[in-house]
């Protein structure tokens, strides 16, 4: 399964988007650009292109929301994540592309949610969202997402000096999380250490290294 999965993006959420791009701008020494709104979920975004196909996704509430028929993703509208994210923009999961969204689902070893058809703008994507909208595991095991053809964010985005050196993920059962992990995706980006759940992002920037948990 692991040939056809790769590292896709990597959440930060925001109890503010302008206040909380421009803490993250602040903290790389790079400027975000402009993402949009994700109407079914009431969010909106900015991106930063990291090496290859991998991009920083900073995400928060969108104010100017219409009333939404279900919960947020990410549990943005869960009280421990709106308290962690209050004062300042902290890593939330990350996001695996995968070739066939629906044989992933059946046979990633764990439940990632229900799979939705999402869109904004030109683009089209399948990604995987639990129904009461909360993170999975705390983050650590990821979102699941299919890109339609040759539409990937990415493309659209502006090379930057920032590059990911390594997503640790903590964990109380560390070896059951490597397996589900390694049975998706071998990458020497991702690191499985014991402890209590969190994920936690090294990036390399022209002034070293940042990490945002």
């Amino acid at each position: 399964m692991n040939s056809h999965c790769r590292i896709d993006h990597i959440v930060i959420g925001s109890s503010n988007l302008i206040l909380g791009t421009s803490a993250m701008e602040s903290k790389l020494s790079h400027k975000f650009s402009p993402g949009g709104e994700h109407q079914i979920m009431g969010t909106h975004n900015n991106l930063l292109k990291l090496q290859t196909n991998i991009y920083l996704e900073v995400i928060a509430n969108n104010p100017n929301a219409d009333k939404l028929t279900r919960p947020r993703w990410f549990s943005l509208d869960e009280k421990k994540i709106i308290e962690k994210i209050k004062d300042t923009p902290r890593a939330l999961c990350w996001v695996l592309e995968v070739e066939n969204i629906e044989d992933t689902v059946k046979n990633c070893g764990y439940n990632p949610g229900e799979i939705l058809q999402l869109s904004r703008d030109s683009m089209n994507w399948k990604v995987t969202v639990p129904t009461d909208g909360k993170l999975i595991d705390n983050g650590i095991l990821p979102i699941l997402i299919e890109w339609n053809k040759d539409q990937h964010p990415s493309k659209k985005l502006s090379n930057s000096s920032v590059s990911l050196n390594r997503i640790s993920l903590y964990h109380q059962e560390p070896k059951k999380i490597k397996q589900i992990i390694s049975n998706l995706i071998h990458s020497d980006l991702i690191e499985v250490s014991e402890g209590a759940p969190k994920i936690e992002l090294i990036l390399k920037t022209q002034n070293g290294e940042i990490i945002i948990d």
